[in-house]
């Protein structure tokens, strides 16, 4: 029986729990697990962990769809005009062009993933944001990764809506 599938020409990989690429952004911990590069360009897939009100603000994604799995810990997800609070096992499918956030809303940490396809969000994230250089909680959102954020999202096809959610206003 052959059990190879024709595909994309990326090689097939595990990654142990505690593996990928860490980046600090929007005061969360963001571990890549799949990235276009290791795709062929089919997906990006994210664990995020966030401490509580984490979280990015409102946004909008021009190229990408997004899925969100909820892990660990209470969230609520903006998509749209419609809130839902959402508790470990739910999921949401955000398609490209909707405004959407995720907020922590728990007291210790929790986990979100997020899966992007196409691939190539990661890029963004990399920009944007700083490699995590401990095990420590991320740090709050400052002026520099504003700054960050909007350039790399002209360059990525992601708007940030409002920065109020962290304390900023566009």
């Amino acid at each position: 029986m052959n059990t190879t599938i024709d595909g994309p020409t990326s090689d097939a990989y595990v990654l142990a729990a505690a593996d990928g690429e860490r980046i600090w952004i929007a005061g969360d911990t963001m571990t890549i697990k799949a990235s276009a590069s290791t795709t062929g360009g089919s997906l990006s897939l994210m664990e995020i962990e966030c401490s509580a009100g984490g979280g990015p603000p409102p946004h909008i994604h021009i190229r990408e769809d997004e899925a969100l799995y909820v892990l660990d810990g209470e969230f609520e997800i903006l998509i749209g005009e419609r809130v839902r609070s959402c508790g470990p096992g739910a999921f949401a499918f955000i398609p490209r062009g909707t405004i959407h956030r995720f907020a922590y809303t728990g007291e210790s940490a929790g986990r979100i993933l997020a899966l992007f396809t196409p691939g190539g969000i990661d890029g963004f994230f990399r920009e944007a944001g700083r490699p995590a250089t401990d095990d420590g909680p991320a740090p709050p959102i400052d002026e520099h990764e504003i700054t960050l954020t909007n350039t790399a999202g002209e360059r990525y096809g992601l708007k940030v809506v409002a920065w109020e959610d962290q304390g900023r206003a566009t």
